[in-house]
């Protein structure tokens, strides 16, 4: 265990707000996300509405306060609030900035195919697959939650730092089939993704049901966690933290489930549009133009081709 630091006082209500300190990689990349988005509104020929600005901002707010207040104060002395903190930046922070549609913004604001040559890249459309980005949710949440990695993150703040960044940036991956990005997808595609995620609902809450259940400790974070005079004791910490993960993935499943419907059902619309221009497109080649009578024109396809008329006279 660490030595006992009596600096830092017992968390309470009032912490929420006041405790911070300086995280400078989430600061340079909120300070470029938002400078890049200000910039993009203004290049815009075209209104651009309020709601999304709204919740860009809620999302940059997010990732500084996660990243810099109480969050980032207390992640190295209670490991509820080390998991508390990476399930929000991994799983609630991308889908508030991405909800703000930046990469909309600078693909209608910019010339060029950086951006999509990345969001084309094999790791990015391995990750935005649907079948895919919701089946790692419990195969991350055993890496993150258990073994060793929580405990570099706090033994070397550098680490802590990269691993913040990944976290946001595979999230987002993750995020970006759910908020309209990619509308390729089948709606077969995006209904098996439905699937999966209702099957993952009960899956995802394997990590908090094994930490708030385990008598044992599963991590190395509390081998150099901060001790202080009120920190309690390490099993019961870790008991906290499974029943913030075990509600928090049962929780945030909900939105995805009901993101991953909306889109389904457009993509559903789509297919059946094209369908329905196919369907019109043989229709005006056997001659079943639109001034034709209603009956007519939607009649069954084997009552107005000529070679199934034939049949049907002769009772083949």
């Amino acid at each position: 265990m660490g030595g006992v630091d009596i600096a830092l006082g017992r968390p309470d209500a009032s912490a929420l707000l006041t405790q911070w300190t300086l995280q400078p990689v989430a600061i340079a990349l909120a300070v470029v996300l938002a400078v890049g988005y200000a910039r993009g509104r203004r290049r815009l020929r075209r209104p651009w509405p309020a709601g999304r600005t709204t919740l860009f901002a809620l999302g940059l707010g997010l990732r500084l306060w996660t990243s810099c207040g109480f969050p980032q104060v207390y992640a190295d002395d209670l490991y509820w609030v080390w998991t508390s903190q990476t399930l929000l930046l991994w799983l609630v922070v991308p889908i508030l900035v991405l909800s703000g549609h930046p990469i909309q913004l600078a693909r209608a604001t910019t010339r060029g195919p950086r951006l999509d040559a990345v969001l084309r890249s094999g790791p990015a459309r391995l990750l935005a697959n649907p079948l895919v980005g919701p089946a790692l949710v419990p195969l991350l949440s055993f890496v993150l939650f258990f073994g060793p990695l929580p405990g570099w993150t706090i033994e070397q703040p550098t680490v802590g730092w990269l691993v913040q960044l990944a976290l946001v940036g595979v999230g987002a991956l993750m995020v970006l089939p759910l908020v309209g990005l990619d509308e390729e997808a089948s709606s077969l595609a995006v209904g098996l993704s439905l699937a999966i995620g209702s099957f993952e609902l009960v899956l995802d809450a394997l990590p908090g049901v094994l930490l708030r259940l385990h008598n044992g400790l599963v991590t190395s974070w509390f081998d150099v966690r901060a001790v202080h005079p009120w920190t309690p004791d390490a099993l019961r910490d870790q008991q906290a933290a499974g029943s913030i993960l075990w509600c928090m993935a049962e929780l945030l499943d909900l939105p995805f489930l009901v993101l991953v419907y909306r889109r389904w059902l457009r993509a559903d619309a789509r297919d059946a549009a094209r369908v329905d221009a196919v369907l019109e497109a043989e229709r005006a080649a056997r001659g079943a133009l639109p001034e034709a009578g209603t009956a007519e024109r939607d009649a069954p396809w084997w009552l107005t081709d000529p070679a199934m008329r034939e049949r049907l006279r002769r009772g083949d």
